[in-house]
C-alpha cells in the first residue's frame, strides 16, 4: 500500500512539474536546484568505484565520470579538453635529452572543503606504479623516468620522475631513454578515467573499502555522494567546490546545474521501466530490459560505450594454454546471434578494439580502419580444423557468468556451440564478491566479465596483454630475483611482447604507433586470450530532461542538466523521494 501511495503522489507531483519551462533572468536565491530522480547503471555495491580499479566495468565509469576529474578530458568527439588543467608548458633541454611537462592545476577543492593539490595526483600516479598494485592502467605512465623500473620493483617509488614543486604545479620528466615525447598523446592518456587524483589520507587507511562510505568516498568532480544504502538508493549533490577557484561562487549553476541525483535501487530494472513508463517518478533511465528496446527504440539515445564484453580463458591450464583451442571456441560463436540476444543496441564484436575508439590523430575510427579481424558469423567448420591441429577433441569445463538473464542466455547458447564440438561445458552464476575473487585470483576455466578501455585509442586495449605492460603486481622470487605477473588470464607470448616493446618505443611516431596498433590486435585474434562476443553502448532514455553531454567514453554528463518548473515543487520532491526510500 506504502508504494501505491507514493507513486501516486510521484505521478502527480511531476505530472505538474513537467509543465513549466526553467524560467529565464536572476534566479531565486533560494533555489539549490532540481533533484533528479533517476536510474544510472548497476547498484554500485556491485561495482568497484575506485578510479585506478574499474577497467573491468563499464558500468562504473558511469559513476567515475561523474565525481571524479583528471588533469584534462575527452569531449564527445575525442578532443582533449582541459579538466583540473588550468595551463601546461613544455620545457626542452635536446642537448641534455631533458624534456618536461609542467602542469598548473586549477585552484579547487575536494567535497569536504579541503582544496585538491598537485601532491594528489602524485600519490594517485605512485599508487599504480607501486609494484604489488595490480591495474593495467600503469602503462599509461610509463613515458615518465623510472616509471617502468618502478613498477618492475628495479627502482623505488621516490625514483618516479613527477613530482609536486608547489602546491598547484605538478611537474613530470619523461624518460630519457626514449628522446622526445609525443605530448598530445600523454595528454591524451591523462583524461583516463584511471588516471584522477585520490586522497592519501582516506585511501591508506582501507585500500579495498574507502569508497564504500560517503565520509571516505571523497571526490573533486562535478558531484560528490552524500549517502548510500545499498539495494536501496544512492544520492549525489552537486560539489559546491568545483570549479570554483577555492571558494563558493555567487553563481552556483555556472558550472553544475542539478542539486542532486537520486538513485533508485529499491526495485527490479523491469519495475524500474515500468514507473518510467507511467511517468510515476524518474526522470532518466540508463538501461531497460531487452525485451522493452523496441519499444524504446525510437527515443533511446546510444553511445558507443568503449568496452567489450569477453569470454576470458584461463590460459595457464590444459586445454586453454594452446592458442588453437582459444581461437576455436571464440570463432565457433556468432557474435550476430549474440547481439540480438542480448539486444540494447549492442555491436557484435569483430575485434578487441571497440567501436569508438580513434585512431591515427583521433580523427577517424580504428575499428573502420581495422575492419573485421573476428568474423561476426560463427566458423564452427574452421573450428573443429582448429582443434584438430591442436590434438583436443574434446572435453569438460566450466563457464563462470555473472548474474542477469542476457548473461544467461548468452552462456547457454556458447554452452550449445561448444557442446557441438565435443566439450561439455557446465555454465556457473556467481555473485558479488565471490565473482570479483574468481577473476583476480584466476579461479576459472573460462568467465565472462567486461574490459572497459581506460583510453580513447587502442593502446589500453592491447597492451596489457604484454607481459611487461600488464600492469600486475610482481612476484618476489628466491635470491632477491623478481617476475613481473602476465595478463590477468595469465596468457603470455613472447613475440606478442616484443610487438608491444616496438609499439611503445615508436609512440613519437604517430604513423607507426598507429600501425603497430593494428598489427598488435591481429596478433592479439589468432592468439586470443579472450573471445570478445560484443561492444556495450550506453543506452539511456529521458522525459523532460535536457541539456545532456556525452564523453568520449559513452558516459552521460550531468553538469548541465536541466529539468522543467522544478523550482516550486522541490520541497514536494523531497518528501516524495523520502517516501520511497522509506519503502519496505
Amino acid at each position: 500500500m506504502k508504494k501505491i501511495l507514493s507513486l501516486i503522489l510521484c505521478a502527480a507531483i511531476i505530472s505538474i512539474a513537467l509543465l513549466g519551462a526553467v524560467g529565464c533572468g536572476k534566479r531565486d536565491p533560494n533555489d539549490r536546484g532540481a533533484t533528479l530522480l533517476m536510474y544510472l547503471a548497476a547498484d554500485p555495491s556491485n561495482l568497484n568505484l575506485d578510479p585506478a580499479k574499474m577497467m573491468y566495468s563499464h558500468e562504473a565509469i558511469k559513476f567515475i565520470g561523474l565525481l571524479f576529474e583528471g588533469i584534462t578530458k575527452l569531449d564527445e568527439d575525442g578532443k582533449v579538453v582541459k579538466g583540473m588543467a588550468d595551463k601546461w608548458q613544455i620545457i626542452e633541454d635536446p642537448e641534455n635529452n631533458l624534456y618536461k611537462l609542467e602542469i598548473e592545476l586549477r585552484e579547487t577543492k575536494w567535497s569536504d572543503g579541503t582544496p585538491v593539490s598537485a601532491g594528489d595526483f602524485v600519490y594517485a600516479w605512485k599508487r599504480i606504479l607501486e609494484p604489488e598494485f595490480d591495474s593495467p592502467a600503469a602503462s599509461l605512465l610509463y613515458d615518465i623516468k623510472n616509471a617502468r623500473r618502478v613498477k618492475e620493483g628495479d627502482m623505488t617509488i621516490d625514483d618516479l620522475g613527477v613530482g609536486d614543486t608547489d602546491i598547484l604545479v605538478l611537474e613530470i620528466t619523461f624518460d630519457p631513454d626514449k628522446g622526445k615525447p609525443d605530448y598530445d598523446k600523454f595528454l591524451e592518456y591523462l583524461a583516463s578515467p584511471a588516471l584522477v587524483p585520490v586522497r592519501a589520507d582516506t585511501v591508506d587507511p582501507d585500500p579495498d573499502g574507502w569508497t564504500k562510505r560517503p565520509l571516505t568516498f571523497l571526490t573533486n568532480g562535478p558531484f560528490s555522494v552524500k549517502t548510500i544504502e545499498y539495494n536501496k538508493e544512492v544520492m549525489m549533490e552537486r560539489s559546491i567546490y568545483y570549479m570554483l577557484e577555492g571558494k563558493k561562487d555567487e553563481n552556483i549553476f555556472k558550472y553544475v546545474e542539478p542539486y542532486r541525483i537520486v538513485l533508485d535501487f529499491s526495485r527490479s530494472l523491469s519495475q524500474i521501466e515500468q514507473a518510467y513508463a507511467n511517468n510515476d517518478f524518474l526522470f532518466y533511465l540508463g538501461d531497460l530490459p531487452a525485451d522493452k528496446f523496441n519499444e524504446y527504440r525510437n527515443d533511446a539515445v546510444l553511445k558507443d560505450m568503449l568496452s567489450a564484453y569477453s569470454y576470458h580463458f584461463n590460459a595457464t591450464q590444459a586445454p586453454f594454454d594452446k592458442a588453437e583451442v582459444r581461437k576455436a571456441l571464440s570463432i565457433a560463436l556468432d557474435r550476430n546471434r549474440i547481439a540480438e540476444i542480448v539486444s540494447l543496441g549492442v555491436k557484435p564484436a569483430t575485434g578487441f578494439v571497440p567501436t569508438g575508439t580513434i585512431d591515427k590523430d583521433n580523427k577517424t575510427s580504428f575499428r573502420d580502419v581495422a575492419g573485421d579481424v573476428i568474423s561476426a558469423s560463427g566458423d564452427v567448420g574452421q573450428a573443429r580444423t582448429l582443434l584438430q591441429q591442436a590434438g583436443v577433441s574434446g572435453g569438460s569445463f566450466t563457464l563462470k557468468i555473472g548474474t542477469g538473464p542476457s548473461e544467461r542466455a548468452v552462456a547457454e547458447y556458447a554452452a550449445e556451440v561448444w557442446q557441438g564440438l565435443g566439450f561439455n561445458v557446465t555454465v556457473q552464476e556467481v555473485r558479488g564478491i565471490a565473482y570479483g575473487e574468481a577473476i583476480f585470483s584466476r579461479d576459472y576455466d573460462v568467465i565472462a566479465y567486461t574490459s572497459q578501455s581506460i583510453t580513447a585509442d587502442a593502446f589500453s586495449v592491447v597492451a596489457p596483454f604484454a607481459k611487461p605492460f600488464s600492469g600486475q603486481r610482481i612476484t618476489f622470487l628466491n635470491e632477491g630475483m623478481i617476475d613481473v605477473e602476465p595478463h590477468i588470464t595469465g596468457f603470455q607470448n613472447d613475440a606478442y611482447d616484443a610487438l608491444i616493446e616496438d609499439l611503445f618505443a615508436s609512440n613519437a611516431d604517430r604513423a607507426l604507433y598507429t600501425q603497430k596498433l593494428h598489427e598488435a590486435e591481429k596478433m592479439l585474434a589468432d592468439l586470443s586470450p579472450v573471445a570478445p562476443l560484443y561492444f556495450h553502448t550506453n543506452i539511456n532514455v529521458t522525459n523532460e530532461v535536457t541539456g545532456l553531454k556525452y564523453s568520449k567514453f559513452g558516459y552521460t554528463i550531468f553538469s548541465g542538466a536541466r529539468l522543467r518548473n522544478y523550482q516550486q515543487y522541490e520541497t514536494t520532491v523531497e518528501d516524495t523521494r523520502e517516501t520511497i526510500v522509506a519503502q519496505d
